[in-house]
């Protein structure tokens, strides 16, 4: 098998979220409220849930884009909002279902893909959080971003979180490959792996891809992008999609080993003449 070196924004067919061994441990990783690695620890959770509701009409209806397993649609339901909640992980979305009839909450779970599925309309808020809207491409976002905008009331806002150029010194380029002969997050069975972590320093984006190769199956290939920005680049790109941004929170995020603490939350609107 012949492998090239990773294209900017290049898409695989196979997707971490979807994939049934690698969804399971990203849901084990979700549910670990201690650590970063798929959510936030939870007090950063809800040190944000307390930023999230100074800026939310009490009672609105909320879109959470990303809900994973309903960490933060969960906290927003108790506080009395309506939650609406998308992922495109099968294995979240079935463990938030079952917990909101554990604790009895009226939250609307929907397994879905946000780009290519409805997303409904009328909310007062929708919400992505933990830097999902950029491990987009840019053609997404701006997929996303219209549909938000037709998605929110007239006085909605839109509330996401993205890296700034921190993220770059959590990060380095390298091509590496390995054996595992048990089970590892990739694989229920011995497989080898070939990884590939590549900056595109002039789109401000780090590519990060793993191929998993394990015998008498077909290469799998699982690309995520990470984009960073500065406030002038949210500023334009919100600006060009009929948003104007409201507020700016550089300092809800701490210090963590997993990913960059160099994370500003975002709070926009509709632009009145878009």
């Amino acid at each position: 098998m012949l492998v090239d070196e990773l294209k900017l924004y290049h898409r695989s067919d196979c997707f971490i979220w979807t994939d049934e061994h690698i969804s399971k441990n990203m849901l084990s990783a979700h549910l670990d409220l201690e650590g970063d690695a798929a959510s936030r620890n939870i007090r950063t959770i809800e040190k944000t849930i307390e930023w999230l509701t100074d800026k939310i009409p009490k009672g609105g209806k909320v879109l959470d884009l990303g809900c994973g397993p309903g960490l933060y649609s969960s906290l927003l339901a108790k506080k009395g909002y309506s939650v609406t909640g998308v992922d495109i992980s099968k294995q979240s979305i079935s463990y938030a279902k079952n917990k909101a009839m554990e604790e009895d909450l009226q939250i609307d779970y929907r397994y879905a893909d946000y780009i290519k599925d409805d997303v409904g309309m009328g909310y007062d808020a929708v919400i992505c959080i933990y830097c999902d809207f950029g491990a987009l491409t840019p053609e997404e976002q701006t997929i996303l971003l219209k549909k938000i905008h037709c998605g929110l009331s007239d006085y909605g806002i839109f509330i996401f979180d993205v890296f700034k150029i921190g993220l770059c010194s959590k990060m380095q380029e390298y091509r590496n490959w390995y054996y595992a002969g048990k089970e590892t997050f990739w694989c229920d069975k011995p497989h080898f792996v070939l990884e590939e972590v590549k900056h595109f320093i002039d789109y401000k984006t780090w590519g990060s891809r793993t191929i998993i190769i394990e015998e008498g199956k077909a290469p799998k290939e699982f690309i995520i992008w990470d984009n960073y920005y500065t406030e002038d680049d949210i500023e334009k790109l919100l600006k060009n999609n009929g948003f104007k941004i409201l507020s700016i929170n550089s300092k809800l995020v701490a210090e963590n080993e997993f990913t960059s603490n160099d994370v500003m939350f975002i709070e926009a609107k509709k632009s009145i003449h878009a």
